[in-house]
C-alpha cells in the first residue's frame, strides 16, 4: 500500500494494512512500521526498485531528505468515516518526523487523537475547517472552543484535556499557514505572556511564551488542598501507610505470583516506576555484589535497555536481600519456562526482560525494543493493572482490607518510607534535632534516590509528611470531641 503525500513522500510497505471499511466515526489507525522515502527515476547504488500502479512506471527508492529517520514504528494516521485519509492532518503528522529527534510515539498518538476529535466535530457540524468567516465567533477555531467549553460544563471533559486539544489544533493551523494556506481573517488573538516558574534548583525564573485567547479561556484550577492524601509526582500518588503496606505484602504472599511479588518489592525498595521495573533485564542481576555490600547499583535510563520517564539516567539501589531473591528466581524452572515461550530472541540472553507473562510476553515493552513493531499496541503494563484489579484487590478484600491504590503509589510509598527513615535516624543520633532535623539533607537524599528533576517535587514529600500528619491529628481530636458530645446526648428516645 502506498499513500502519496506532499513533497514527493511515499509511505510505503505498510506492515499493518489500514482497514478502509466505512465507519461511523473518525478514528486513529496505527501503522506498525512506516517507511519514508522519495521516488525517483534515477538509480543509485543500493537503491531498491519498486513497482508503480498499472499505468505508471517503475521507480527507485531514495532516502527521504526531509525526515531524519527512514523508519518510524507505530505511526498514527487519521481515517475518516468513509475509510479515506484526512490528507492535511496526516501530512501534518508526517511533518512532526522532520526533526533530528522525531516526536515520540505517544506524543504523536496524542496529537492524532486530538485532531481526530476535531475532525469528528467538523463532520457532525458540517463545517469546513479552511473557511474562515468575517465574524469571529463563526470561525471554526472559536466554534470548536465553544464546543469544548460546553463539554466541560456537562462534565464530559476536563479543562486540562480541552486546553491540550485546543493547543494541538492551533499548532495544526500554524503548520497549514507555513504550507501556504491563506486565511482571510485571524484564527485567534495572540500575544506574549510572562510565565513564572522555579527551575530544577528551586530558583525563580521567568520566560516569555505565546498565549492565545483560545487557550487562555480554559482555566485550570490547581488544588490548594494542603491536607490532601496525594502527592503530585508525575500524577497524583498516594503513599500507603505502614498498615496498608503490610496488608499488601500479605495479599501478594497469599496469591503466590512470583513475578508480581518481586516486582512490587522492587518498586517499594527502589521507588522505580512501573515502566522501569518491568523493563529491567536479566543482565541487571548477573553481577556479583562486592563483599560487604548492602545493596547493588543498577543503572537505568538513556544508554541502557531499561526505560525511565523521559529517558532520565539514574541508579537504583536494590537491597542485597532482594537482589539475591531475584537471582534465585532467574535460575528457577518457572522463569526458564516463560523464556522458552517468548517469541523474541535477543542477541544476548541478558537482553531478555526479567519478568515475562505466562505467555512469554513482556509486561511492559521498552520504546527501543527491536520487536516493538510486531505489536499493534506494545505492552504498556496493562497486565499489571489487570492483576491488581482481578486478583490483588479481591484478595485484600477477602482478608478484611478495603483501600484504593495503584502500582504508581508504590513510588510515593518508597519516598515517604525513605524520608521517615532518614528523619528517625537523625532524631536518634541527636535527640535535640527531633523536631528540626536537617531537612535539606533529607530533601537531597530523596531527590537523588527518586530521580526528581525539580526540587519542588521532592518538597511535596516533606510538605505531605508535615501537613497531612497535622491534619490527621486535628481530625482525630475533633472526632473524639464530637464523640464525647454525642455520648452526653440521650439518643434512645429519638424517633
Amino acid at each position: 500500500m502506498q499513500i502519496k503525500f506532499l513533497k514527493g513522500f511515499l509511505l510505503g510497505r505498510v506492515i499493518t494494512s489500514l482497514s478502509m471499511k466505512p465507519n461511523f466515526r473518525v478514528r486513529v489507525e496505527v501503522v506498525r512500521k512506516l517507511e519514508c522515502y522519495e521516488p525517483s527515476t534515477v538509480e543509485l547504488v543500493g537503491s531498491h526498485v519498486c513497482s508503480a500502479a498499472a499505468k505508471g512506471r517503475d521507480y527507485y527508492r531514495h532516502p527521504a531528505q526531509d525526515v531524519a529517520h527512514d523508519v518510524f514504528y507505530h505511526y498514527p494516521m487519521i481515517v475518516d468515516p468513509d475509510g479515506s485519509l484526512w490528507a492535511e492532518a496526516n501530512r501534518y503528522l508526517l511533518s512532526r518526523l522532520n526533526g533530528f529527534v522525531p516526536a515520540k510515539r505517544r506524543t504523536l498518538e496524542s496529537i492524532a487523537g486530538d485532531l481526530a476529535h476535531f475532525r469528528q466535530w467538523l463532520l457532525e457540524e458540517e463545517i469546513d475547517f479552511l473557511t474562515v468567516s468575517a465574524r469571529p465567533r463563526a470561525r471554526p477555531t472559536y466554534r470548536y472552543c465553544t464546543y469544548l467549553h460546553d463539554e466541560i460544563r456537562q462534565g464530559k471533559l476536563k479543562a486540562r484535556t480541552a486546553k491540550r486539544r485546543m493547543s494541538s489544533l492551533q499548532n495544526f493551523y500554524r503548520w497549514l499557514e507555513t504550507e501556504g494556506f491563506k486565511f482571510d481573517y485571524p484564527l485567534w488573538l495572540e500575544d506574549e505572556a510572562a510565565l513564572m516558574f522555579r527551575d530544577a534548583r528551586g530558583f525563580q525564573r521567568r520566560k516569555s511564551v505565546k498565549s492565545t485567547d483560545l487557550t487562555r479561556s480554559f482555566r485550570i484550577v490547581k488544588s490548594n488542598d494542603d491536607y490532601s492524601e496525594y502527592i503530585d509526582d508525575g500524577g497524583k500518588l498516594r503513599p500507603l501507610p505502614k498498615g496498608e503496606q503490610v496488608a499488601l505484602i500479605q495479599a501478594l504472599k497469599a496469591i503466590g505470583n512470583t513475578e508480581m511479588t518481586l516486582a512490587f518489592f522492587l518498586a517499594l525498595a527502589t521507588g522505580a516506576r512501573l515502566q522501569t521495573v518491568f523493563t529491567l533485564r536479566r543482565q541487571n542481576f548477573l553481577d556479583e555484589p562486592y563483599k560487604g555490600a548492602v545493596s547493588h547499583r543498577v543503572k537505568v535510563g538513556a544508554g541502557t535497555p531499561v526505560s525511565t520517564k523521559y529517558g532520565k539516567q539514574m541508579v537504583l539501589l536494590v537491597p542485597l536481600f532482594l537482589y539475591r531473591r531475584v537471582q534465585i528466581y532467574m535460575n528457577s524452572e518457572r522463569c526458564r519456562q516463560r523464556i522458552k515461550l517468548s517469541k523474541h530472541v535477543y542477541p544476548e540472553d541478558g537482553d531478555q526482560y526479567l519478568f515475562l507473562t505466562r505467555a512469554g510476553q513482556p509486561y511492559y515493552m521498552a520504546e527501543n525494543d527491536p520487536f516493538a513493531f510486531l505489536y499493534r499496541s506494545p505492552p504498556r503494563g496493562n497486565a499489571v493493572t489487570q492483576f491488581i484489579r482481578q486478583q490483588l484487590k479481591p484478595e485484600l478484600y477477602r482478608q478484611g482490607h478495603e483501600f484504593e491504590f495503584r502500582f504508581h503509589d508504590l513510588r510515593a510509598t518508597f519516598g515517604m518510607n525513605l524520608l521517615e527513615s532518614f528523619v528517625n535516624q537523625m532524631s536518634k543520633a541527636e535527640p535535640s534535632l527531633a523536631v528540626k532535623a536537617d531537612m535539606t539533607k533529607a530533601l537531597m537524599l530523596v531527590r537523588s534516590r527518586m530521580g526528581h528533576t525539580s526540587i519542588r517535587t521532592t518538597e511535596a514529600y516533606l510538605n505531605y509528611r508535615e501537613k497531612y500528619r497535622v491534619a490527621l491529628n486535628l481530625q482525630s481530636e475533633y472526632e473524639a470531641y464530637l464523640e464525647s458530645m454525642l455520648n452526653e446526648v440521650n439518643t434512645d428516645d429519638v424517633e
